[in-house]
């Protein structure tokens, strides 16, 4: 087996992307996999304790399905970065909103991560060059750990038009300013694109719950990334999705969910209250069954494994507490697991944790 890639060179970096940008096979996936897979074992010492204890190393590993996940709580727990003693240029936390402890995830450059984020919600989301952004979340600079505020950075400075703007600044919602704005673009007949978080928009139709109805212009399209966890009020996605329909006047499908976390650097999309979610070629779902570990079969239940080429400077697969349906054509999520440990998936996060000082 040859020497994998050395991921902390700008040089093979830029490589990698291309390659994932470009044609994928399951051949190609595989082969791109068991390379990431070997960098990773090698160089993140938790996370060759966790596959030496399942018994899978690059050298016996049969495909890519085999590779060990990471419970996504020992992000929480350990410094999982695969570059030693070098500084990171950008740590992303969770919320943290449930336990108090942020999940963590240390990257070498953003490089990987801006194209991935751009062309993945081109290629599977609502992304494009025609609308104007309104972000319903504070800018990166004032939120420079949240992944989701970056994300939303580079979706503005790629595609976004004049007077696309964050509309959260010193923790206030500008309700009033996004009104205003909105309406010019109505008049002028101009595509908007409204992204945020669940509960950020649980915000917006509580504060414009008096006022009239707003007709977007064809073309236009919402964006919702989840987020009530730990929130003192919640909708559910039907209500949410038909109290948006019928405050801008838009269809069903034109609402799109994204689904992904700062542990990772890819996400999936789906539109309309029903639909399914779906990731670019360079990042799978499996749907697990949480008592064995293995994929269920068709309509069948169970939890979220992502496995993700983008994320090279961590790991590259993650087990997920959140439940999904597998179907022949994408994931229909369904929510978090009720309980907070899967058995049989993967060793718990204190198993693996090791006394340090970082």
């Amino acid at each position: 087996m040859s020497m994998p890639h050395d991921f902390s060179q700008t040089i093979v970096r830029r490589a990698w992307t291309r390659q994932l940008l470009g044609p994928m096979n399951d051949a190609t996936w595989d082969a791109l996999a068991r390379e990431l897979f070997a960098w990773q074992f090698a160089r993140v010492p938790a996370y060759r304790r966790l596959c030496v204890a399942h018994g899978i190393t690059p050298k016996n590993l049969v495909s890519w399905r085999d590779i060990p996940a990471v419970p996504q709580q020992l992000f929480k727990h350990e410094k999982l970065f695969a570059h030693g003693s070098a500084k990171p240029a950008t740590l992303y936390e969770t919320s943290g909103t449930t336990t108090g402890q942020p999940g963590r995830q240390h990257l070498l450059s953003t490089d990987i991560y801006r194209s991935i984020s751009i062309e993945g919600a081109r290629r599977v989301g609502p992304l494009n060059n025609e609308a104007q952004f309104h972000f319903l979340t504070p800018s990166p600079a004032e939120a420079p750990r949240s992944s989701l505020n970056a994300m939303f950075g580079f979706w503005q400075k790629a595609f976004g038009q004049p007077g696309s703007r964050f509309w959260i600044r010193k923790s206030r919602f500008d309700f009033e300013g996004l009104r205003e704005s909105l309406s010019l673009e109505i008049k002028a007949q101009r595509p908007v694109a409204i992204c945020g978080t669940a509960f950020s928009f649980v915000h917006l139709i509580d504060a414009w719950a008096d006022l009239p109805t707003m007709h977007l212009p064809s073309g236009s399209w919402l964006l919702e990334t989840g987020g009530f966890k730990g929130r003192s009020r919640e909708l559910s996605k039907p209500e949410l999705y038909g109290q948006l329909a019928k405050i801008f006047t838009v269809p069903d499908y034109a609402i799109w969910n994204e689904y992904g976390m700062s542990e990772l650097s890819s996400q999936a999309y789906a539109h309309g209250t029903s639909g399914l979610h779906g990731t670019p070629p360079w990042a799978r779902m499996l749907v697990c069954d949480p008592a064995t570990g293995r994929e269920v079969r068709l309509g069948q239940r169970g939890l979220i494994r992502w496995f993700d080429l983008a994320n090279v400077d961590s790991v590259m697969a993650l087990q997920t507490l959140d439940l999904a349906e597998r179907t022949a054509l994408g994931l229909q999520i369904i929510g978090r697991l009720p309980r907070t440990e899967p058995r049989g998936c993967s060793l718990n996060a204190e198993d693996l944790t090791v006394s340090h000082t970082r």
